[in-house]
């Protein structure tokens, strides 16, 4: 039998009070209870952590299945690109016109 020093201590307090051989009966029988609530508490835990991992994953699994049809960065890209080219071709045609306008002003005086 191993002795923590709390264990120590209480040996030391109950062998004043009822005797040696009560204090070490005490002790085991405090050992062996903390030892039995442990084991029960850590099957707990991990029925608990088991359950909570289902549950995650059942969660992340539709989170998942929800964003699998968002655009990927490349896509983003590549769309960017192709709305920037738009938006220069308009902008020379729109120039192009208002000279052209412009220049049919000129000519009508």
């Amino acid at each position: 039998m191993t002795l923590s020093i709390t264990d120590i201590e209480l040996f030391t307090l109950l062998k004043a009070k009822i005797g040696e051989k009560e204090a070490t009966a005490v002790i085991d029988f405090v050992k062996q209870e903390t030892a039995i609530t442990a084991n029960k508490t850590n099957e707990v835990i991990s029925k608990d952590f088991v359950s909570l991992q289902v549950f995650l994953n059942g969660k992340f699994k539709d989170i998942d299945d929800r964003f699998k049809d968002m655009p990927t960065k490349d896509f983003v890209q590549k769309e960017i690109i192709v709305s920037k080219n738009d938006t220069l071709k308009w902008f020379v045609g729109l120039f192009i016109t208002l000279a052209l306008m412009v220049i049919g002003l000129y000519f009508k005086k």
